[in-house]
């Protein structure tokens, strides 16, 4: 029996981040057919919609590939969930919501690199035209875009202690870490609206649905790219166990984040021969760099006991039950706001170049129990300090030729010398900021870390223990103007016709933050280059 055969001009893999965007404005034009492909399943209770879900779908396979790395060398041989959303809206459906671009000299860094049209003078317009800001200006900010980004709806008291004891200890103040300038302390921006979760798929997809020339076909397993020569003809892939044959008369785009993609790349041919041959892919195309160069943000996530309650407080029965009664109610509650209050982007000493460090304040601490997130009664916060630009690099590598199989994760998040020293300098300014009045007088204790004074070596062995990626994958189909990288600045994938890339996977350098709203400029970006071709 002959699969089914489903056609459109324009085929997009993953409807994360990236790949809503860009199905939507694609689908603006209404001479092309866009067919956007989706692994997990649409939502039917829209759980993904109430900000504080997120304890309940990370880790759930419904929302979750639940990806597990592989053991970290170089961090006392950890391996730890590494969380990507399965579900229409992708990662922006189940992560913390926190809406930061970037600095302007990160993009600037990619120009340098070879990337021809992503400097930030050619990015900031497509930033400002994805978003509603809750205060636009004709500047830096967008206030007509369709995904919302709201200040917090919620602040918890000793939020404003954090921004208080960071602008004692130097950070610099600023009030929209969105705006002129990225370095300094500010509340953080979520993208929500009216109190709840505004993901890709809600803000770029939803409403849209009823154009004729874009559907989403969700539930679809992909299980490589198909190709006549070396243009890409469409998908091989599963729906429901059944064989299915998508076909693209234009082009097929991957946006399936900095996992998937590398991984359907290996799948379709195109990456290491060698390695290919050993899982028994013939080899379409010599690319030795896909998969590789996978960067990611590593940091500490350091609970501190304080004396005044908590959002820990909430979680309570009948505490969590009148919050929620006040977020059904539209009132301010802990329930409709992204997971950090605060962020701060600044240098972790004065001859630092570029702010190296970040810090996330979470109005609450967790404890993993039996693989589930839990609350405890315990008064705590989390201070989350990671590395910008780190220069530790680790890998994905093919465990077989079984689409089915997850791709083994190497992190090495600890690899180079200069990420270490940049992370003990930050373990330094959370005790700082543990001992910085206003904040600072609420402080009882830093949990588990290792006193202020201890040795070199103390510190050392706590951050090898300690250290934990932040969710923020990237790199691994690296965008260049060299013949190592794996796409052009236009995003085609190198050594092919009709086939691109289009996520955080083809980052050339970490940003510092956050890389949901990056991902969305990607979208808008690689919607530019595929309409100017039309």
């Amino acid at each position: 029996m002959a699969p089914e055969t489903i056609e459109a001009d324009v085929v997009i893999v993953g409807a994360g981040s990236a790949g809503c965007v860009l199905a939507s404005r694609l689908s603006e034009r209404a001479g092309i057919s866009v067919l956007l492909v989706e692994a997990g399943q649409r939502e039917r209770l829209n759980i993904t919609r109430l900000p504080a879900a997120l304890m309940r779908t990370i880790g759930n396979a419904r929302y979750d590939w639940n990806y597990t790395s592989e053991p970290d060398p170089t961090r006392d041989g950890q391996a730890e969930l590494w969380p990507r959303g399965r579900v229409p809206g992708g990662s922006s459906a189940i992560n913390g919501m926190i809406f930061i671009r970037g600095a302007a000299a990160d993009y600037d860094n990619w120009a340098a690199l070879g990337c021809t049209g992503w400097a930030w003078r050619d990015v900031l317009p497509l930033f400002r035209r994805l978003e509603t800001a809750d205060a636009p200006d004709n500047a830096h900010r967008g206030g007509l875009g369709p995904q919302r980004v709201s200040a917090l709806g919620w602040r918890h008291p000793i939020a404003g202690d954090f921004i208080a004891s960071g602008i004692a200890a130097g950070i610099p103040a600023n009030a929209d870490l969105n705006g002129a300038s990225h370095e300094g302390i500010a509340w953080n921006q979520g993208s929500t609206r009216n109190g709840l979760r505004h993901s890709a798929y809600d803000a770029f997809i939803r409403p849209h649905l009823s154009r004729p020339n874009l559907r989403l076909l969700d539930g679809v397993l992909v299980e490589r790219v198909t190709f006549d020569g070396r243009r890409a003809t469409g998908l091989a892939a599963r729906r429901n166990g059944a064989p299915l044959a998508i076909r693209a008369r234009r082009g097929v785009v991957l946006a399936a984040g900095a996992i998937n993609s590398p991984h359907l790349l290996m799948l379709s041919g195109i990456g290491d021969p060698a390695e290919l041959g050993r899982h028994g892919i013939t080899s379409v195309i010599d690319s030795p760099e896909v998969g590789r160069n996978l960067m990611e943000h590593p940091g500490l996530y350091v609970q501190a006991e304080v004396s005044v309650p908590t959002a820990n407080a909430d979680s309570v029965p009948h505490r969590a039950a009148w919050q929620f009664a006040r977020w059904l109610m539209g009132r301010p509650s802990p329930f409709g706001v992204p997971t950090a209050q605060v962020l701060a982007f600044f240098r972790s000493h004065a001859e630092a170049a570029e702010p190296d460090l970040q810090f996330h304040l979470f109005p609450y601490g967790s404890l993993l129990k039996d693989g589930k997130r839990v609350i405890p009664r315990d008064n705590l916060v989390t201070i989350l300090m990671n590395a910008n630009h780190p220069r530790s690099r680790g890998h994905l590598a093919l465990r077989s030729a079984d689409p089915a199989a997850p791709i083994a994760i190497h992190p090495r998040l600890l690899d180079d010398a200069e990420d270490i020293e940049t992370l003990l300098r930050g373990l330094d300014w959370v005790r700082r900021m543990a001992a910085t009045p206003p904040f600072g007088d609420k402080v009882k204790r830093l949990v588990g870390v290792p006193p202020v004074g201890s040795a070199r070596i103390a510190d050392l062995a706590y951050l090898r223990a300690a250290a934990r990626p932040f969710y923020h994958p990237a790199g691994t189909c690296r965008m260049g103007a060299d013949a190592g990288a794996v796409v052009a600045p236009d995003l085609a994938v190198r050594g092919t016709e009709a086939l691109r890339v289009a996520d955080i996977s083809i980052f050339p350098r970490h940003i510092a933050g956050n890389t949901n709203a990056t991902a969305l400029m990607i979208g808008e970006k690689a919607a530019d280059i595929i309409l100017s071709e039309a």
